[in-house]
């Protein structure tokens, strides 16, 4: 399962999205239509550390890297090749 797979599925059940799985594609706008609030970060921190190996720090708890799940995934791979 990809990177954006494992994500879209931890938003999908444990977030508050409550379309469909397929239309939850890699550059829907999780902030903007409130799938993601702040409560919803600090769970896909939790989830990110724990399942992709990585450190996230406080810097890196900004809106443009919570965005969409694209930008999950660039600032994980950043982490990763850091």
């Amino acid at each position: 399962m990809s990177q954006q797979d494992n994500i879209r599925s931890f938003i999908v059940s444990e977030l508050s999205f409550t379309g469909k799985p397929q239309d939850l594609t890699d550059d829907y706008p999780l902030l903007e239509s409130e799938v993601v609030d702040s409560l919803g970060i600090l769970k896909l921190v939790t989830f990110l550390e724990t399942n992709m190996n990585i450190d996230i720090d406080d810097e890196d708890l900004i809106p443009d890297h919570f965005a969409t799940i694209a930008d999950i995934v660039n600032l994980v791979e950043a982490k990763k090749s850091a």
